[in-house]
């Protein structure tokens, strides 16, 4: 059974715009979602994350929440702390001419 929220959503990805907007934000979000996912499959907690970075839980929880607002040395550092490599690929949305159209 969808939501409310299900019916609402699918409806405003309909337009190109909100989608867009939705698939970077969404995108950003999944960094900070497997970030935390590692660290509970690890068994460890912000506390513990934290101490290896030099950072505080609080700081730590912000990261998770709100990965888009961390720099990429704090993710390295976090990903590091889980004894991960955080790796970037880059690919093309889609095909660009020299015109960038």
């Amino acid at each position: 059974m969808r939501s409310n929220w299900d019916r609402y959503l699918r409806k405003q990805l309909k337009n190109p715009d909100v989608k867009r907007a939705f698939d970077e934000e969404w995108s950003a979000l999944a960094i900070g979602a497997a970030l935390a996912q590692e660290r509970q499959k690890r068994g460890l907690t912000q506390e513990h994350i934290a101490e290896r970075m030099g950072t505080s839980a609080p700081q730590l929880s912000r990261t998770e929440r709100q990965p888009e607002h961390a720099n990429i040395s704090t993710l390295m550092r976090y990903a590091d702390a889980l004894g991960l490599k955080l790796d970037f690929i880059l690919r093309p949305k889609r095909k660009v001419t020299a015109t960038g159209r």
